[in-house]
């Protein structure tokens, strides 16, 4: 499953959420995979140098990702399945594999989205200022969903999470960019994503066998009676869905410092 290529910008980053106390240091353009010196087809330019990245030049079987998953390569998970470091997934936990994730999601084509074991922290959807110095004044770059049925069928993650990466830096977009620093056995920086709309209603819709997979492989149940949990779907200016203590996706103001919870597309 192709994911666009994660962008940032020239700035420091520094979160502005209660967990992230530090600022990380912009990584370059080539360390992003952005490593041709000419446009092409398809491609996307650095946002802060002369470089582009060309799906075909990849070098990892053309995907975007970074993970070494391949648009050839198909994966017989089920919705619940422990899934590993390597990759491969499991109904029950698999000794000497290091789980990582449970699969939240498929697509009924092979693919699908794993959601990681633990949440990451809580951090601020988005918190931007335009021109004349009000908060969230235009829509991020990514579609709005006016409806929760509307953002139940979102499962762009990691395209929603590129695009607001590469509209601000991680003050401005924290949770987006809480996903991209996150990273475990098998993974990298890139490989994870905001969670769309879609995943969690698939999260909420078979919460059970999910959270018994989690239990499973040592993770943490999603506290979703307690915790508004964010998606990358957002449904205006000032507002993003998220799952919290329904059966469908509710709203909350993107100010606001809420859970973050990555996933992995594979």
């Amino acid at each position: 499953m192709k994911k666009i290529l994660y962008t940032t910008t020239a700035f420091i980053l520094c979160g502005i959420a209660q967990s992230q106390a530090a600022c990380i240091a912009t990584p370059s353009c080539t360390t992003l995979g952005y490593t041709e010196t000419s446009s092409c087809d398809g491609g996307l330019k650095c946002p802060f140098g002369s470089y582009w990245y060309c799906p075909s030049n990849s070098g990892s079987g053309g995907d975007s990702s970074g993970s070494g998953n391949t648009d050839d390569k198909t994966y017989n998970c089920k919705i619940g399945d422990i899934f590993y470091s390597d990759w491969s997934c499991s109904t029950d936990l698999v000794s000497g594999k290091t789980p990582i994730a449970v699969v939240a999601y498929m697509d009924g084509k092979g693919h699908g989205q794993a959601l990681a074991l633990n949440s990451i922290g809580n951090y601020v959807w988005e918190y931007r200022y335009d021109y004349h110095g009000n908060i969230n004044n235009t829509l991020a770059p990514t579609p709005p969903y006016s409806s929760a049925g509307e953002a139940a069928l979102d499962f762009s993650s990691c395209f929603n999470t590129a695009m607001m990466q590469q509209a601000g830096n991680s003050g401005e977009f924290p949770a987006a960019w809480s996903t991209y620093y996150y990273k475990t056995a098998g993974t990298q920086n890139g490989d994870w994503c905001l969670p769309a709309g879609g995943i969690l209603t698939s999260y909420r819709k078979n919460k059970k066998t999910i959270d018994a997979s989690f239990n499973k492989a040592g993770g943490e149940v999603p506290d979703i009676n307690n915790k508004f949990h964010w998606s990358s779907s957002q449904q205006s200016n000032g507002n993003a869905w998220g799952l919290k203590n329904y059966d469908y996706l509710i709203t909350s103001d993107k100010r606001y410092i809420n859970e973050v919870r990555p996933v992995l597309e594979f």
